[in-house]
């Protein structure tokens, strides 16, 4: 066991200090909203000034994945919380504080949005470290307000957009937000730009979206529930154990990277999202 954590380590070693690679631009991103129907389904309007670049640690090979925006996703590739790198050319943003959210608009399915959006993750406090013109690492040491939810659309669903946003952090964020968001509140029927107006956001400055459908050994019906998930933030809400939720190895190749990973930021000090 210890050296397999050990080799997992060295995965997230080599993930979390990997380059920071933008093969898009601003331009790309905002086109690939129109295009995908984010602008309207999620935001009115989309206007980015930097560049949001996405990476997952591939939860089955550990290879890293960097998000061009409308990408295809496995749900291995995105098992775990992402790292983001914010890249930009105004150096005003080295001294701001940001929040990142990652929605789901088209739960239970992109026919249905019944009970879109799904709140997948809501994290304050983070900070460029780094250089914004080639990509600085967003870090934080603070608790989200929603946790990282694994994207899991439900069996015979099209592919859902999963969003992430990135907005400026308002100095009376955490007091205002907690009003909307806390461990009771359900992370269905989220409404990520309605959130952004009451609490003061304004329009996000960066985004970025990738698709994935249910696993390819999922049955053929969205009968018998929603496992996106429609309970609480407080972790009751997250999908119960199933076949489609879980990672493919026995013990949980998800925890055993997050070990290591844990690992890595004790003893060698990476920092992580």
């Amino acid at each position: 066991m210890f050296v397999q954590l050990l080799a997992i380590a060295a995965a997230a070693v080599s993930f979390v200090s990997a380059q920071n690679s933008t093969n898009f631009t601003i331009a790309d991103v905002t086109q690939a909203f129109t295009a995908a129907k984010i602008v309207p389904d999620v935001l009115p309007a989309f206007n980015p000034t930097a560049i949001l670049n996405v990476v997952f640690l591939d939860n089955t090979t550990g290879a890293s994945v960097n998000v061009t925006p409308g990408e295809n996703l496995t749900r291995e590739q995105n098992a775990l919380p992402p790292q983001v790198f914010l890249t930009t050319n105004d150096t005003t943003f080295a001294q701001q504080t940001f929040v990142l959210a990652m929605v789901d608009p088209d739960a239970p399915t992109p026919q249905n949005h019944s009970v879109s959006q799904i709140r997948h993750f809501l994290a304050p406090g983070l900070q460029a470290n780094g250089s914004l013109a080639t990509g600085a690492q967003l870090v934080n040491n603070t608790p989200a307000l929603s946790e990282f939810l694994r994207p899991t659309p439900p069996p015979g669903s099209d592919p859902h957009r999963y969003t992430l946003l990135l907005f400026v952090q308002p100095a009376n964020f955490t007091a205002v937000a907690s009003r909307f968001v806390n461990a009771s509140t359900p992370i269905s029927n989220f409404n990520i730009s309605l959130f952004a107006q009451e609490v003061g956001l304004g329009s996000p400055i960066a985004g970025n979206f990738f698709l994935t459908g249910p696993d390819s050994n999922s049955t053929n019906s969205t009968s018998g529930g929603n496992s996106t998930g429609t309970g609480s933030a407080g972790g009751s809400g997250a999908p119960g154990p199933s076949a489609t939720n879980q990672p493919s190895s026995s013990m949980g190749q998800a925890e055993l990277n997050w070990i290591a990973m844990t690992v890595a930021t004790v003893v060698l000090g990476v920092s992580l999202l």
